[in-house]
C-alpha cells in the first residue's frame, strides 16, 4: 500500500471540488441562502448567508463560471468564508454554517457531513492512482479508470463503509485486480432466477470452466454435503470479510452456507465498484455483487426483486428491440441483458441483511461489437488529459466537433425517444448506466445495462403487460428509503421530466458544458442540435404526432429532482424543481 500521507499533496484540490459541488447542487436545489454578486470588469460571485452553531452569521463566498443549460449555476475556484481571509475552511465548518437554516435531523446532518468529509479524503487518494487508461486501452481498464465520479452530486466518492486501505484495494481507478470469494448456499434458502432454456448449475460451469466448477463442487463433497443440494454463489473478497461472515455466522455453522475458497478468476471493478469485469475472458459475464457501502449516498445492495426481475426484463427488452423495425435496424441500442441471478429465499432472508447476498450475471460489452467497433464508457467523455483538454479531443479532431456532436447525439436520442413514444418504457441512460460503440473514433450506437435497477413505463402504454405482471416489486420499507423507487409512471409529463433529467442534465448536460469550456464549441450550440435529433425523430414518425403532442418534449420548462438534497432532507416523496427546458430555448433564440 502507499504510504499514509501520499494523499496529502492532493487533499486541497479534492476539498475543493467537494465543496463546489456541495455549494452548486444544494444552491440549484434551492437549499442555500444568498445573492449573486456581479462586478464590473471582475468575475462574479454567490455569496452565501451562513449561520455559526452560536448563531452568528458567517458569510461565505466562491466565484461563478457561469450559467448552463436547465439553469444549472456553474461556480469554480475555492469557497472562502468572510471571516478566514484566504484560508479555505473545512468541510464541517462550511456544510453545518450553510445547512443549519434548513432544520435537518442531526443525525442525517452528521451523516451527510461525513460522507463529505470521506468524499473529499478519497478523492485525494484516487488522484494519487497511476496515470490514466487511454483511448487504445482495453475497455475493462477504461471503465475501470477513466472517469471521475458523478460531476453533479457532492458526496461522488463517499464509499462510507470502505477504508483508505480498502478503497486503495477495492477503488477502479487504481486498476487492482482480485479474486472473488466462493459460497455454496442451500437450495432451500436460495433462488436462482434465469432467462427461459438456462439452467443456473449450467450457466456457472459454462462461466467457470469445467476446471474450477469441478472443484468448487469437489469442496463442498469434502465438506460432507452433496453438490446437487446446494448453488454456487460468488462473493466479494470485502463482502466476506466485512459483512457476510458476520451476518451469516449461524448459516456457515449449520451448513446452510458453505465458504469454498477464492476463486482462480481475476476480476477488475467497473466504475460502479460493484460491478466486475473479467480479465482471464472478454466474452465471459460481468458480474454485480452486493457490498454493504454506501455512495453518492445510496446503499449498493444486491435487492432480491433487482435479481428476480433481471431476466425478466432483459427477455422483454431483447424483444422490443428485435422486433421493433427501427431498433433493429443498425441495431440502434444494444442491450446489457442479464442472464442469470442468485439471491437469498425471501422467506429466508436475515434481519439486517437484506440485499447482502445475491450476484447477477451481465452480457460482457465486448460481444456485442461488429467487426471495425469499439466500446468507450460514456463517462470518460468529460474527463480530461494529462495534457489539459478533454480525452476525447482526438475523436472530434479527426471527424470535427460539429460532426462528433452529432453523431453521438444522433446514437443516443432517437433510440430512447422511440422506446418511450412508442412503449412507454424508459431507461436510466445516466452516464454510468451508457455506453458508447464507435467506429474509428466516431459514435454510431449506444449500449445500456443496468435493466432491472434502471426499468420505468407507462401503464397503459404498448408495452408487454404479461411481462409486467410477472416482475417482483421492491419491499414496501425500501420503497420509503428511496423515494424515485418503483417503475411506474403515471403520466406522459413525468415520463417526459425523468428522460429529459437523466439523459441531458444528468449525462450529456457535463459534456455540454465541457465543449464550451475546453473546446471552444458553444453549449447554445450544443442542446440546438439536441433539439434538431429530437425533430429529426418526431419527423421520421408523422403517425405518432398526438403522441408527440403528449409528451411535448421540446416544451418551455420541466421538473427535475433535487437528487442532492433528498438524500439529506429525506421524505417519502421526491423533491422537484421546475427548470427550463435548454432544447426550447435553443429553438426559441436565434441560430447558433
Amino acid at each position: 500500500m502507499s504510504h499514509p500521507l501520499t494523499f496529502l499533496p492532493y487533499y486541497p484540490p479534492a476539498r475543493e471540488r467537494t465543496l463546489r459541488q456541495f455549494i452548486e447542487a444544494f444552491w440549484n436545489e434551492g437549499c442555500l441562502t444568498g445573492a449573486i454578486q456581479t462586478r464590473h470588469g471582475q468575475t462574479a460571485l454567490l455569496r452565501l448567508e451562513g449561520q455559526r452553531e452560536d448563531g452568528r452569521p458567517r458569510g461565505y463566498a466562491i466565484a461563478i463560471a457561469g450559467h448552463g443549460g436547465f439553469e444549472r449555476l456553474r461556480l469554480c475556484g475555492p469557497v472562502l468564508a468572510s471571516d478566514q481571509g484566504l484560508v479555505e475552511p473545512d468541510i464541517a465548518t462550511v456544510a453545518n454554517d450553510l445547512l443549519r437554516h434548513l432544520r435537518p435531523p442531526p443525525a442525517a446532518l452528521g451523516r451527510f457531513v461525513a460522507e463529505l468529509q470521506h468524499t473529499a479524503l478519497k478523492h485525494a487518494w484516487s488522484m494519487t492512482a497511476p496515470p490514466q487508461a487511454t483511448l487504445e486501452s482495453p475497455y475493462p481498464w477504461q471503465e475501470a479508470q477513466l472517469g471521475d465520479g458523478h460531476l453533479y452530486h457532492p458526496c461522488f466518492r463517499s464509499r462510507m463503509g470502505f477504508s483508505v486501505d480498502d478503497h486503495l484495494r477495492y477503488g477502479p481507478e487504481f486498476a487492482r485486480p482480485f479474486a472473488l470469494v466462493w459460497l455454496a448456499i442451500a437450495r432451500r434458502a436460495s433462488e436462482a432466477h434465469t432467462l427461459p432454456g438456462i439452467g443456473y448449475e449450467q450457466f456457472i460451469a459454462g462461466q467457470l470452466g469445467q476446471s474450477e466448477y469441478q472443484w468448487l463442487q469437489e469442496r463442498v463433497a469434502q465438506q460432507g454435503h452433496a453438490p446437487a443440494d446446494y448453488r454456487l454463489l460468488p462473493v466479494h473478497p470485502w463482502q466476506w470479510e466485512h459483512g457476510v461472515r458476520q451476518h451469516y455466522a449461524g448459516w456457515l455453522a449449520d451448513g446452510t452456507l458453505l465458504h469454498l475458497g477464492q476463486g482462480q478468476g481475476h476480476w477488475l471493478a467497473q466504475q460502479s465498484i460493484r460491478s466486475l469485469s473479467s480479465l482471464d475472458d472478454g466474452q465471459r459475464c460481468n458480474i454485480k455483487l452486493p457490498l454493504a457501502i454506501a455512495n453518492s449516498s445510496a446503499d449498493r445492495i444486491l435487492s432480491d426483486h433487482h435479481v428476480h426481475n433481471a431476466p425478466r426484463i432483459s427477455r422483454w427488452l431483447d424483444g422490443i428491440c428485435r422486433d421493433d423495425p427501427f431498433l433493429a435496424d443498425g441495431p440502434r441500442l444494444a442491450l446489457l441483458a442479464e442472464p442469470a441471478g442468485i439471491t437469498v429465499a425471501r422467506d429466508r432472508q436475515l434481519p439486517g441483511a437484506y440485499g447482502m447476498l445475491g450476484a447477477i450475471w451481465r452480457t460482457a460489452p465486448e460481444s456485442l461489437l461488429a467487426p471495425g467497433e469499439q466500446l468507450f464508457p460514456m463517462t470518460a467523455l468529460t474527463t480530461l488529459s494529462s495534457e489539459g483538454g478533454l480525452t476525447i479531443a482526438p475523436w472530434m479532431a479527426r471527424h470535427g466537433t460539429e460532426h462528433w456532436v452529432q453523431s453521438l447525439l444522433a446514437a443516443m436520442v432517437p433510440p430512447m425517444l422511440h422506446l418511450m413514444m412508442a412503449y412507454g418504457v424508459l431507461l436510466e441512460c445516466h452516464a454510468q448506466n451508457t455506453l458508447l460503440i464507435l467506429g474509428d473514433g466516431l459514435p454510431c450506437r449506444i449500449a445500456i445495462r443496468d435493466l432491472p435497477g434502471g426499468l420505468h413505463y407507462l401503464p397503459g402504454a404498448a408495452a408487454d403487460s404479461a411481462q409486467q405482471a410477472g416482475l417482483r416489486a421492491a419491499p414496501a420499507y425500501r420503497d420509503a428509503l428511496n423515494a424515485s423507487a418503483g417503475f411506474l409512471f403515471g403520466s406522459e409529463t413525468e415520463a417526459r421530466d425523468y428522460l429529459l433529467e437523466v439523459m441531458f442534465f444528468i449525462n450529456l448536460g457535463e459534456l455540454a458544458w465541457l465543449l464550451e469550456r475546453q473546446h471552444g464549441y458553444p453549449e447554445k450550440r450544443f442542446w440546438h442540435a439536441a433539439a434538431c435529433a429530437v425533430l429529426d425523430y418526431q419527423e421520421q414518425f408523422p403517425s405518432m404526432a398526438e403522441r408527440q403532442r403528449q409528451f411535448d418534449l421540446l416544451g418551455p420548462t420541466l421538473r427535475i429532482e433535487c437528487l442532492a438534497a433528498r438524500r439529506l432532507l429525506g421524505g417519502s416523496t421526491q423533491r422537484l424543481r421546475t427548470v427550463r427546458n435548454p432544447l426550447f430555448d435553443a429553438l426559441a433564440g436565434a441560430a447558433p
